[in-house]
């Protein structure tokens, strides 16, 4: 009888410790499950893109336009929308270029001012100015106003700005064209040697007849 007692006293010690053991493994169990995810640490967001100080190179002002094929886009320069460098032809010592500028609104004077200033930076052969034989027109292009100005002879204004002496580059042809856009002047200036700018002419009134408001 003693050992029959012993031996129950002794499985029921069993199932106690059986049983006490599994809820303590549940209770760890829910413990953990219900722990917090971990945290993990905050990183710095990437900044965002730098503000444009300009536009892009086919827009300003509220106008934008097409670049001709085979005109390069050249990196930024200061007071400058874009660029677009042409490859010299026929023999001529240097690439023309197509500069447009924008200075923002009611700024970079008149349309008459500017086309005289410009007509006055080419003299002939014997140093007299070619500004009476600058051929000047007025087109409406998608309703924008656009003046424009062809001129050839030696050109005074190649060299840098602020210089002490200009430099003087015969045998050089100009077409230009300021155009009155919503939110101000826009300026094309194409230059550079005689036969570079002359081939290029065709591609010149291209980009003007794709002008457009925005």
């Amino acid at each position: 009888m003693n050992r029959h007692t012993s031996f129950i006293r002794f499985l029921a010690l069993v199932l106690f410790l059986t049983g006490f053991i599994a809820c303590k493994q549940g209770a760890t169990s829910d413990t953990v499950s219900s722990k917090a995810p971990e945290q993990q640490p905050m990183r710095p967001s990437a900044p965002g893109p730098a503000a444009q100080t300009a536009s892009a190179p086919d827009q300003a002002a509220g106008v934008a336009w097409t670049i001709p094929a085979g005109w390069e886009t050249e990196a930024p320069r200061q007071m400058r929308i874009a660029t677009y460098r042409i490859h010299a032809i026929a023999d001529d010592p240097e690439d023309a270029e197509c500069a447009v500028y924008f200075f923002g609104p009611g700024q970079g004077g008149t349309v008459e001012a500017n086309l005289n200033r410009w007509a006055h930076q080419f003299v002939s052969a014997d140093g007299h100015s070619q500004a009476a034989s600058a051929k000047m027109e007025k087109l409406d292009i998608g309703g924008l106003s656009v003046s424009t100005i062809t001129e050839s002879g030696t050109y005074l204004g190649g060299g840098p700005m602020m210089a002490q002496q200009e430099i003087k580059k015969p045998n050089f042809r100009m077409v230009g064209a300021i155009v009155e856009a919503p939110q101000g002047l826009v300026f094309f200036k194409l230059i550079g040697p005689l036969n570079t700018v002359a081939g290029a002419d065709g591609d010149f009134k291209s980009l003007l007849q794709s002008l457009h408001k925005q």
